[in-house]
């Protein structure tokens, strides 16, 4: 078939390979054809002139069949109210038998009235949103192609409906990390953050001015509370977490506060000093820089409790309902926490190792403390040289733990100028009756 591009190019073309002015081939390649489909044209327009150029289908109606505007609107009706969440082409398998119709003719149908698939491409989607917005600007828009339209940007939201990642299930993995910076006023201060890997939640966060174990039991507490307990918890080889020469957890040798806490709590604690180890919780620090302190400046915050107050109540909610995914209870193996509080309160502690010396005590802090049995709230007496734990709860009470037993602990009131001497024993008063007597 020749290729009509435009008839004066092409009899101009054909003039001078007749006048031999421009050779067979050259003009093939000129006119992108054959050598052989130009000789065809020189012995057309020898015989007809220029008419040689024009197609013979030119200016005649078309062999296409029109289609009826009541089909057309039959096909539109039915799609609309029945078929809508159909793709065009599951709709014409179902359908196109009805109208007699190729799918091409349908799709133009769908076309012409602004109607498109629910699997429509984003640049379709794209244009599609623009003319329907100026359609209702205008208020040209008809009311099957309103609910059409909102259908369809229903649709959209869905298929970006935040999911958790694949392979992890909530609570599978938390990532602990802190993260210095000038968070609000003049002074430095560590971000202590708890996120997890499957939906990204931030579960819990704290302030302090130092990178400290209380801090990472304050976070561990919070989400106990509010979430349950993790099986597993990713952090760095900082000294709260990890100790080069720890000993095995049966022991319980040279293990560190949180790591005792986790084994307690049956808490898998892995530590690592890459920090592709624990990406997530990374991340998360980039994005508190970025959002975090404008905010904390934009609302006036300079002490550190107004920040742990904006932080937990405002700030992490609104990250999380914005960044994070949605918890899938067939995905979640966050085991519920089942302490009480008081439980709970001596197992988030850090414990001191004690001896009870010979009058039934133990010195802690420079005070001395007996040890009550909380049901009969009598005084026990040990043996001296027993070990005892000295427990520091997470509400700051001492207790005592001999042999796996809890004992509350009572302060011993001690009496002014009472001084123990560390290599003499026992330096009596000045006004003590022994010092009336002087050995000669």
């Amino acid at each position: 078939m020749v290729k009509l591009i435009n008839k004066d190019f092409y009899a101009e073309t054909i003039k001078k390979v007749i006048n031999k002015e421009l050779t067979q081939k050259m003009a093939a390649l000129k006119l992108e054809i054959t050598d052989r489909q130009i000789r065809r044209l020189i012995v057309k327009y020898k015989n007809i002139g220029e008419e040689a150029f024009v197609h013979k289908n030119a200016n005649r109606p078309s062999n296409n069949k029109k289609i009826p505007n009541e089909t057309s609107n039959e096909i539109i009706k039915d799609y609309l109210n029945n078929f809508s969440d159909f793709s065009f082409t599951h709709f014409y398998e179902e359908q196109g038998f009805k109208y007699g119709i190729s799918f091409q003719t349908m799709i133009n149908i769908f076309k012409a009235n602004e109607i498109i698939s629910p699997y429509a491409q984003h640049k379709t989607i794209k244009l599609y949103n623009e003319n329907m917005k100026k359609a209702i600007r205008e208020k040209i828009i008809t009311e099957h192609q309103e609910k059409l339209y909102e259908q369809r940007k229903q649709e959209e939201f869905e298929k970006h409906i935040r999911k958790s990642t694949l392979h992890y299930s909530f609570g599978q993995e938390i990532q602990m990390d802190a993260s210095f910076w000038i968070w609000f006023g003049e002074e430095e201060t560590s971000l202590h953050l708890a996120v997890d890997k499957a939906t990204k939640k931030v579960l819990s966060g704290y302030f302090d001015y130092e990178e400290t174990t209380k801090a990472y039991l304050i976070i561990l507490m919070n989400m106990i509370i509010n979430f349950g307990i993790p099986k597993k918890i990713k952090t760095d080889k900082r000294n709260s977490f990890s100790v080069n020469n720890a000993k095995s957890s049966k022991s319980k040798l040279n293990v560190t506060q949180f790591k005792r806490i986790c084994e307690d709590l049956e808490i898998n604690l892995v530590c690592c000093s890459d920090p592709l180890f624990k990406p997530n919780v990374e991340r998360e620090n980039g994005t508190f820089k970025r959002r975090l302190k404008a905010e904390l400046r934009h609302e006036g915050i300079i002490t550190i409790e107004q920040a742990n107050k904006y932080l937990n109540e405002v700030f992490i909610p609104k990250m999380n309902k914005r960044f994070s995914y949605n918890i899938n209870p067939n995905k979640n193996v966050m085991r519920k926490n089942d302490y009480t509080n008081q439980e709970l309160n001596v197992i988030i502690s850090i414990r001191s190792k004690r001896t009870i010396d010979n009058a039934s005590s133990i010195k802690f802090c420079n005070n001395y403390y007996l040890l009550i049995d909380d049901e009969t709230g009598e005084v026990i007496s040990f043996k001296s040289g027993t070990k005892c734990d000295v427990v520091t709860s997470y509400d700051n009470q001492l207790y005592g733990i001999v042999n796996d037993k809890i004992y509350s602990l009572l302060l011993v009131e001690q009496q002014e100028n009472n001084i123990r001497a560390s290599k003499n024993g026992f330096k009596p008063n000045n006004d003590n009756p022994w010092r009336k007597f002087r050995i000669r």
